[in-house]
């Protein structure tokens, strides 16, 4: 059980570790959220509003920028679409699970709860992590019977479980409910127990262990529920040993990075999986060991730094240190050698570009690095690396370029700047004007920055 940041905590796992990930984050849904005062999870209580300025680190948006093109014009199209509460989330989000994918193992699975709220733009994020094909199911809960009387729309009775495999190994076992009654009524039972019936003189039959469960999944939590801590957002533990057993087997680990009042942990233990909870709530920890007593399962003391296993609880207020190759999270992220970033205290890329722009321009042109052409305006620029990232380049800004989007496109990430002006001059695309200047000469001395932006 780890207290802390979980994007930290995630950053310190070692890649390809996990073998299942059910978890259930925050919904945007613009509100606060606090236990009952005087239940088992008093005091427990977390924000789901989310700004630009408060929730967002430049480092996010850069990594974003550079590596993942997809979730850039995501965040931009959500900003466009919906506000900017909604990129912020998108980006705050986007980053966790950009390390959550890179802890899964191949043979992993991730299960992402969710809302109306932001699903479907959850969904685009997780298409452009996981990618599209990956997605096995979008699971309906429906939780409850009514809610209110509204007159304007129908009772909003159900939340999304997005059920994403990281590879097409992925465990997965078939999982079976009981036939209703009113099923069983009209089928008959021969000697070996065998359920059928006869139609036009044939006999048709059924599984006896159940029918194949389907993706919409009827489980009710009633606010009785000797289950019940009080913890506002608290999941049925029904509802995930579905999950549990259905993508993993005894022995995995399994992790919730939004573990709080430790529905998924108290799963895992009681299925026999290990399992890593991750929470920023102080008190979670103590929700965890009072609801593994509850449920009568063995729970061991604080264990210091040691791993977890079955019926031993350790405790860490601080992150892991990975012993691995520090991979980050995407291969084609990389490094085949390690640069020094920038100065000390480093660049943002709007700095980069910033810097850039200042050493490109021509009297009322700024010039691209690729074709020499001349613009206007740097909204027709975008900055890109010399040596790609996919060939050991770095985000330092001796490795930084303004190129057009022509010459960006052609560049791709498998060029060298070098190799694309050499194919722009074999195809007649190169400006006929030389330049002048090197970008590399210009003053380096980043300028402060406004509102850290994605473009």
């Amino acid at each position: 059980m780890f207290h802390h940041d979980n994007l930290e905590v995630l950053r310190g796992m070692n890649s390809e570790t996990v073998d299942l990930i059910a978890t259930d984050p925050p919904f945007k849904k613009g509100r606060d959220f606090h236990a009952t005062p005087d239940s088992l999870a008093a005091g427990a209580s977390f924000k789901d509003r989310w700004t630009w300025e408060n929730d967002v680190q430049q480092e996010w948006v850069d990594k974003i920028a550079d590596d993942w093109p997809a979730i850039k014009e995501l965040v931009e199209s959500a900003e466009a679409c919906y506000g900017e509460d909604m990129a912020a989330f998108l980006v705050w989000m986007g980053i966790r699970l950009l390390e959550m994918r890179r802890v899964l193992k191949p043979t992993g699975s991730i299960y992402l709860h969710c809302d109306h709220t932001a699903g479907a733009y959850l969904k685009m994020l997780m298409d452009a992590i996981f990618g599209r094909r990956q997605l096995k199911n979008e699971i309906v809960w429906h939780f409850r019977t009514s809610s209110g009387a509204p007159k304007k729309h129908f009772i909003k009775n159900t939340n999304t479980i997005f059920f994403y495999a990281k590879s097409r190994n992925s465990v997965f076992n078939l999982q079976r409910e009981p036939w209703p009654e009113s099923t069983l009524k009209k089928w008959q039972r021969d000697s070996k127990g065998r359920i059928y019936r006869t139609n036009d003189g044939k006999r048709y039959y059924i599984d006896p262990e159940g029918k194949r469960m389907d993706n919409v999944w009827e489980i009710t939590l009633s606010s009785r529920s000797r289950e019940r801590v009080g913890y506002p957002t608290q999941k049925p533990i029904a509802l995930y040993e579905r999950i549990v057993r259905a993508s993993s087997d005894e022995g995995d680990i399994v992790l919730d990075p939004f573990c709080g009042c430790a529905t998924t942990c108290v799963v895992a233990e009681k299925l026999g999986r290990q399992w890593v909870g991750i929470d920023i709530w102080d008190k979670a920890h103590e929700t965890v060991l009072d609801r593994l007593r509850k449920e009568e399962l063995s729970v061991g003391g604080d264990q210091g730094d040691r791993l977890f296993t079955v019926g031993d609880v350790a405790y860490r207020r601080g992150v892991p240190v990975r012993t691995d190759d520090a991979q980050v999270a995407a291969p084609k992220m990389r490094r085949r050698k390690h640069y020094f970033e920038d100065p000390p205290d480093g660049f943002t890329n709007a700095q980069r570009k910033a810097l850039l722009i200042e050493a490109n321009t021509r009297g009322d042109l700024i010039l691209c690095d690729g074709c020499d052409r001349g613009f206007d305006s740097h909204e027709y620029l975008q900055l890109d690396h010399n040596t790609p990232r996919s060939d050991g380049g770095s985000n330092n800004i001796s490795n930084r370029r303004l190129l057009c989007g022509p010459c960006n496109q052609r560049k791709s990430n498998t060029l060298t700047l070098s190799g694309l002006r050499r194919k722009n001059k074999k195809e007649g695309f190169m400006a006929d004007s030389p330049r002048a200047l090197a970008p590399d000469s210009a003053d380096l001395t980043p300028q402060p920055q406004q509102r850290p932006l994605i473009r």
